[in-house]
């Protein structure tokens, strides 16, 4: 960083981004509208969850406009997406950590193209030669 009183006036108005050669960005925030940001994420996913609980049909229609893709979830696990979305955004907003929720929505993304795609999900089905313990069928 060549001028960092420069970077440091920036941030009394908003963030600022980093961008680095060969490396991640990085993105400089004050800690207190980080904490507001963090504060907002907990409110929503709250929101969510209890919209979720009290009035799943809006729900489902909110989930449908969101993410497109789970249009091609099973019923069942269409079901199971929306129960674990909600529980994983009111958990990451706990911790203040939202990696989780990320990680959850490409898991079930992946899940939806396999099941847009009969072909695929016949080669997935089939058993695969290995060396190693034999795994269990998962139950449900």
């Amino acid at each position: 960083m060549r001028q960092p009183n420069d970077v440091v006036a920036e941030l009394a108005e908003h963030d600022v981004v980093l961008r680095r050669r060969n490396a991640p960005a990085l993105r400089l925030s004050q800690a207190d509208r980080d904490d507001e940001r963090s504060e907002a994420f907990e409110a929503l996913a709250r929101l969510l969850r209890n919209l979720a609980v009290r009035n799943p049909a809006a729900f489902d229609a909110a989930v449908d406009d969101a993410f497109a893709w789970s249009t091609f979830l099973p019923k069942a696990d269409r079901k199971l997406f929306v129960e674990e979305l909600t529980r994983t955004l009111v958990g990451a907003a706990d911790v203040d950590n939202y990696a989780p929720v990320a990680q959850l929505l490409r898991e079930w993304k992946g899940t939806a193209e396999i099941h847009a795609d009969p072909a695929l999900a016949r080669r997935l089905r089939k058993p695969i030669e290995a060396a190693g313990d034999q795994v269990t069928v998962p139950a449900g």
